[in-house]
C-alpha cells in the first residue's frame, strides 16, 4: 500500500545527491514520511556521496514531521563529514531552516544547479586544503 506512495524524489548528480520532498504531512502519512526518509539515509550512507542539495520547490510551508526527516538526512551526512544545502524554498522555509543549526553550509540557493554548483566547489575546496595539510 505504502511502497506506491513517493515521498521524496532522489536525483544522483556525481557525488551530489538531491532530494525533493513532494509534499508535507497533509499529503503523506507520518509512517510513509519516516520510512522512505529512511531509504534516502540509506542512499546517502554511500560512501561516494560527498553531498545533498534538498529541494523545497513543491513544499510551501514543511510542517514538523517532514522537517525532523530532513534534519536527520541532514545530521546524517553532517556527522559523516558531508556538505548539505537547500534550495527554491519560500520565505517561510528560509526563515525556518535559517533559524536552526543544521551545521555547515546549511544555507539556500536559487537553484538546484547552484546548490549543486556550491557544494561542487566546497569538495573541491576541502579536497586542495587536506592535499595542502598532506
Amino acid at each position: 500500500m505504502s511502497d506506491k506512495t513517493t515521498v521524496f524524489v532522489v536525483e544522483h548528480v556525481d557525488e551530489v545527491v538531491i532530494v525533493e520532498p513532494l509534499g508535507d504531512e497533509s499529503s503523506f502519512r507520518y509512517f510513509d514520511i519516516h520510512n522512505q526518509a529512511n531509504r534516502v539515509m540509506r542512499a546517502l550512507d554511500d560512501s561516494s556521496v560527498r553531498g545533498v542539495v534538498v529541494d523545497l520547490r513543491s513544499v510551501p510551508t514543511l510542517g514538523w514531521v517532514m522537517t525532523s526527516a530532513i534534519v536527520r538526512l541532514v545530521r546524517n551526512l553532517d556527522y559523516r563529514g558531508g556538505l548539505a544545502v537547500y534550495c527554491s524554498a519560500s520565505q517561510a522555509n528560509i526563515d525556518q531552516f535559517s533559524s536552526m543549526k543544521l551545521g555547515e553550509p546549511w544555507s539556500h540557493h536559487d537553484s538546484r544547479d547552484d546548490g549543486v554548483a556550491v557544494i561542487r566547489e566546497l569538495i573541491v575546496s576541502r579536497s586542495s586544503l587536506s592535499d595542502e595539510g598532506a
